[in-house]
C-alpha cells in the first residue's frame, strides 16, 4: 500500500482546529534537548547523503565525482560469423539524457543508415517508473516502444541475458534474430555503424554514406575517444 506525505503528516501531526499545516512538530519538541541549528544541519546532511548515495548507485563516479562508465562483456560485432551483416536484424536503444548515446545517434544520422536496416528505440528517462535504472519504454510512442515488449531496460538486459546483474545502460545494440545483446558500449556501436554494409553494396556505401573512420584520421580519433 502507497503512503503519502499527506498521510504520515496527518498521523505524526494531525491539523489543529485551525486547519493549519504546523508540520512535523520535529523542531519544537527536539529544542528542549538540541540546539535548532544542529537538528536543522543534521537533517540537511542526512538527506544530502542519501540522495547522492542513490545518484551514485544510478552514474557511478571516481573520487573527484566524475562519472565512470562501467565496462561488460558484451563484445560481439556486426560482421562476425555469429552476427552476419544483415538488415532489418539488429535494433539500437538510446535516450536524449546521455551523450554516450548521442554519439550512436550521430552516427546513425551521418551514415543515412534507415530504420528498416537497423532499427531504433528511444528512452525514457524515469527512474521514478524504472525497475532498476533509469531507462523505461514509452508505450504511447511509435519511437518509444521495444519490439521485445518490454516494459523497461531492466526487464529488455533480463530477457536477452539470463540472471544479468549489472547496472542497465544505454545506448544497447541487441540481435533482434536471437535475442541476444551486441554491444552497450558507444564506441564500439559507432565502429560497427561505420563498418557495416546492412545489405547495401560497396558502391552504395562509398556514394551516400559518411565515412566516419578515415584511415588518415584514425590515430587522431582514437586519441580523442580516448
Amino acid at each position: 500500500m502507497l503512503v503519502s506525505i499527506r498521510d504520515v503528516r496527518a498521523l505524526v501531526n494531525p491539523p489543529g482546529n485551525d486547519g493549519l499545516d504546523k508540520g512535523f512538530n520535529i523542531l519544537g519538541s527536539a529544542t528542549k534537548i538540541l540546539p535548532q541549528g544542529r537538528i536543522v544541519q543534521t537533517a540537511k546532511e542526512t538527506l544530502k547523503f542519501v540522495w547522492q548515495r542513490m545518484m551514485t548507485e544510478l552514474a557511478p563516479q571516481d573520487k573527484s565525482g566524475s562519472y565512470i562508465r562501467p565496462s561488460y562483456n558484451f563484445q560481439d560485432k556486426i560482421g562476425s560469423a555469429e552476427y552476419l551483416d544483415e538488415p532489418g536484424r539488429y535494433h539500437v536503444y538510446v535516450g536524449n539524457p546521455c551523450p554516450w548515446c548521442h554519439r550512436v545517434r550521430l552516427a546513425l544520422a551521418l551514415r543515412q543508415i534507415k530504420p528498416e536496416e537497423i532499427g531504433v528505440t528511444v528512452l525514457v528517462d524515469d527512474p521514478v517508473k524504472a525497475s532498476r535504472g533509469g531507462w523505461i519504454f514509452d508505450t504511447n510512442s511509435k519511437d518509444g516502444r521495444d519490439p521485445l515488449g518490454s516494459n523497461d531496460l531492466r526487464e529488455l538486459y533480463e530477457k536477452l541475458s539470463k540472471n544479468y546483474k549489472g547496472r542497465c545502460t544505454a545506448p544497447l545494440l541487441i540481435d533482434l534474430k536471437s535475442q541476444t545483446i551486441v554491444s552497450n558500449e558507444s564506441a564500439d556501436i559507432v565502429r560497427m555503424l561505420n563498418d557495416a554494409n546492412l545489405g547495401c553494396t560497396d558502391d552504395e556505401i562509398v556514394g551516400s554514406r559518411t565515412n566516419l573512420r578515415p584511415k588518415e584520421l584514425l590515430t587522431n580519433i582514437e586519441e580523442t575517444n580516448e
